[in-house]
């Protein structure tokens, strides 16, 4: 679960960092002749992964000390018929489909403690 926060946390960050990612530039012929090897896979990592794996992760008992001061709020991922069934009180509920479109109607200067389960 806390993994899923820290994904949905970053989600809106990452698609910021992802715009103003560059690619570099082509390199030209290796200066050492490489043949490839069935036997290695190579998997390219976007900066989406990049930014999950750098998002900060906390404790449970942090997240209810940052809103009991009111420096974090909860938002609830899940979709709208799970969270209207049970919910932390006082999160708010953005599904995750939607929460690059509605990021503006998240609160400013806050930690988003975001939620699935």
């Amino acid at each position: 679960m806390r993994h899923f926060l820290a994904a949905v946390a970053v989600a809106g960050l990452a698609s910021v960092v992802s715009a103003q990612y560059k690619t570099p530039a082509s390199q030209g012929t290796p200066a050492i002749p490489v043949s490839p090897n069935p036997n290695v896979q190579i998997t390219p990592v976007s900066p989406q992964q990049q930014a999950l794996d750098l998002a900060r992760r906390i404790p449970r008992d942090e997240a209810i000390k940052m809103v009991k001061e009111h420096k974090a709020v909860y938002v609830d991922v899940r979709p709208k018929d799970q969270y209207e069934i049970e919910h932390i009180a006082g999160a708010i509920s953005i599904p995750l489909t939607e929460v690059t479109a509605r990021l503006k109607e998240l609160p400013k200067n806050k930690f988003l403690i975001t939620y699935c389960a």
